[in-house]
């Protein structure tokens, strides 16, 4: 029962979605509370991926790996990171709230199962396994440098809950909230910023500002802890698994402004989970968390570290029309950079579509998918056909594309598109 309770909670924190006006605070005075240790600091922010709802317990620790826990005090880093029930924060009792169906929208009740939770979670803590830790232990492994982690992330989360306006909110607001953890701290010793955001957005068919809010996040972000150039690290959406065409739409529209951004906004990289194990309809496995923390880990070792060997971006370059002579068919050669070693897949390779104003036609569509055996980050899309009006490519369509190409450190292509395609 109590496993079944958990689990509510964490699919309440990332699924149901309602509109809450919130009073405006003024900012109090911050006290400072620096790391007990010398090490690098990093920022986790966003919904519930970050947040991690990872079903399996992992007790993993380090002593040179800490975190900045919810009710104020540094602690050895232990999974769950995010104790959102022990928060001192206002912010998050009163955005879960705000994120309950109107069906459920009591506040005694809530406010007395929250309190409940939060006496629960000081000698059980209730959370998720989400990426922070596995980040933070192979930072440790390739750098020597201990990790201080300021998880900051709730589950469910929109967008408009972390306008950098609201700081003047304090801890009534999520980014207020974040904000006075950053200023507790030795901000001389952040080294990034790690978001995963937006899959609200796409379940409310709401992704035109997305990408503006997310540019000024990141530049807000950085203002305030004061590098403007601060390293951040982006989790492209993953999958979602249910029906619904609309989402489709908007689920791709988030993919794609994710990968946009990276390029609109220097020292912005991205990694994905798209291909990683489920625990339920939305939410990575612990094994697959595992898998998550170490390639943004792989990436920060690049970007930030400096450190030869690692996991690069990687990004498509560049999409050519060619003909196979032996078979006759055309086929879209795709190149992408920031390959380490080679792409592989363990099954048929990824998901790519070719729509036709927006659609799929029956007498033009992806035939087959292959490895160029002449290009380590080559991809050859063989094609049905070469359409005849304007068409585009499309890798990882909808909520719940199957995705599975990495390179040989594990760093996987990105979901991309819809974009145009070359007709000669």
């Amino acid at each position: 029962m109590l496993f079944l309770r958990k689990n509510i909670y964490l699919l309440l924190l990332s699924f149901l979605i309602t509109v809450f006006n919130a009073e405006c605070f003024c900012q109090p005075d911050v006290k400072k509370n620096p790391c007990p240790i010398d090490a690098d600091i990093w920022i986790l922010a966003g919904q519930s991926q970050m947040a991690g709802a990872g079903r399996t317990p992992d007790t993993t620790s380090n002593p040179n790996i800490w975190m900045l826990n919810m009710d104020g005090n540094w602690m050895v880093a232990k999974n769950p990171l995010h104790r959102i029930f022990e928060a001192t924060a206002q912010a998050f009792e009163k955005d879960f709230f705000e994120l309950l169906p109107d069906s459920m929208k009591d506040w005694d009740k809530a406010h007395a199962q929250f309190q409940m939770l939060a006496q629960l979670s000081k000698t059980n803590p209730v959370g998720g396994v989400g990426p922070g830790l596995y980040f933070a232990m192979h930072i440790l492994e390739q750098t020597g440098r201990p990790v201080a982690l300021i998880p900051c992330a709730l589950g469910g989360s929109k967008m408009e809950m972390w306008y950098p306006e609201k700081r003047t909110e304090g801890n009534n607001s999520l980014y207020g909230a974040m904000l006075n953890k950053i200023n507790s701290v030795n901000k001389e010793k952040i080294k990034g910023f790690i978001w995963s955001q937006g899959e609200s957005e796409a379940m409310m068919l709401k992704t035109g500002n997305y990408e503006k809010d997310l540019l000024r996040l990141i530049e807000s972000v950085r203002k305030d802890v004061g590098k403007p150039d601060l390293p951040v690290i982006l989790i492209q959406a993953g999958r979602f698994i249910t029906v619904n065409p609309a989402m489709d739409k908007t689920w791709e529209e988030l993919r794609e402004i994710q990968r946009k951004v990276t390029a609109e906004s220097k020292n912005v990289y991205m990694t994905s989970g798209i291909d990683l194990p489920l625990d339920d309809c939305a939410h990575i496995s612990t094994d697959g968390q595992k898998r998550l923390g170490k390639r943004l880990a792989e990436i920060a070792l690049t970007y930030v570290y400096n450190q030869p060997g690692h996991a690069k971006q990687i990004s498509l370059e560049s999409i050519k029309m060619c003909k196979d002579e032996k078979s006759s068919s055309n086929y879209l050669h795709l190149h992408y950079s920031g390959v380490c070693g080679r792409l592989s897949a363990c099954c048929r390779p990824s998901q790519f579509s070719l729509r036709i104003n927006g659609e799929a036609r029956i007498e033009y569509v992806v035939s087959k998918v292959e490895f160029d055996p002449n290009d380590d980050a080559g991809i050859n899309i063989y094609l049905s056909g070469v359409p005849n009006q304007p068409a585009t490519l499309i890798c990882g369509d909808g909520v719940n594309p199957y995705m599975n190409i990495t390179d040989s450190l594990d760093n996987p292509v990105p979901a991309f598109g819809p974009i145009d395609i070359p007709l000669e």
